[in-house]
C-alpha cells in the first residue's frame, strides 16, 4: 500500500498543523526512516536551505524516531535509486512546472513510489494530481502527472470559488480536494 500525505502549502509556518503533518510521514514507519526531500520546485541554490529546515521539521515532529535524510539528487539516474532506497518521498512545494517537467521523463515513476510514503506540499501535491489549481492569483486549472486521480486545489480559501468551479468543470468527473495552508489530507491505496 503506498500512502500519499498532500499538503495545502507553507510548511515552514510553526504551527500544529504542519507539526502534524511531519508526524504523519513518519507515523507507524520502523526505525531507521529514510526521508528523500525532493526540491526540484525551487532554485538550486535554495536546496540546503530548505533541506536543513526540513530535517529541523522532522525532527522535532518524531523526537522518538531514527531518521536518515537524504537530499534528492537533480541526475535522474541517482534520483531513481534514492527513490528505491527511501521509506518517505516529500516533495516540497515551489514551483508546480519546473517539479513536473522534472519528474516526467521518470518513465516508470509511479511504479517507483509503489509502498512508499509519498508527501507533496502545494506543488508536490499538484504534481502527483491528475489536474490542479494552485490558488494563486491568475493561476489556471492544469494537468499534473495523474498518480492520483484526484483534483487538487492547493492554498484554498473560501473566496476563491470561482477557481474552483473552473477546477470542477475540467476534464473528467474526479474527487475534488481543497486543501487549506497548513492543513492536509491522506489518500491510501
Amino acid at each position: 500500500m503506498t500512502k500519499y500525505v498532500l499538503h495545502g502549502g507553507e510548511t515552514s509556518r510553526p504551527s500544529e498543523d504542519n507539526k502534524k503533518f511531519f508526524f504523519e510521514m513518519t507515523n507507524g514507519l520502523s526505525n531507521p526512516v529514510k526521508i528523500l526531500c525532493v526540491y526540484f520546485s525551487r532554485e538550486k541554490e535554495d536546496w540546503d536551505r530548505l533541506f536543513n529546515q526540513d530535517k529541523e521539521s522532522f525532527s522535532s515532529a518524531s523526537p522518538t524516531k531514527v531518521l536518515e535524510f537524504i537530499r534528492a539528487e537533480d541526475e535522474l539516474k541517482i534520483f531513481k535509486e534514492q527513490i528505491q532506497n527511501a521509506d518517505v518521498i516529500y516533495m516540497r512545494g515551489g514551483n508546480t512546472d519546473k517539479l513536473i517537467e522534472t519528474l516526467k521523463p521518470i518513465e516508470n515513476f509511479s511504479e517507483l513510489i509503489q509502498g512508499k510514503v509519498v508527501s507533496g506540499s502545494s506543488a508536490g501535491a499538484c504534481a502527483l494530481s491528475t489536474y490542479f489549481h494552485t490558488g494563486t492569483t491568475g493561476s489556471k486549472v492544469r494537468e499534473g502527472l495523474g498518480i492520483l486521480q484526484i483534483k487538487t486545489f492547493v492554498h484554498y480559501a473560501e473566496e476563491k470559488h470561482k477557481d474552483l468551479q473552473d477546477l470542477e468543470a475540467r476534464g473528467e468527473k474526479l474527487p475534488i480536494y481543497k486543501i487549506p495552508e497548513e492543513k492536509f489530507f491522506i489518500i491510501e491505496q
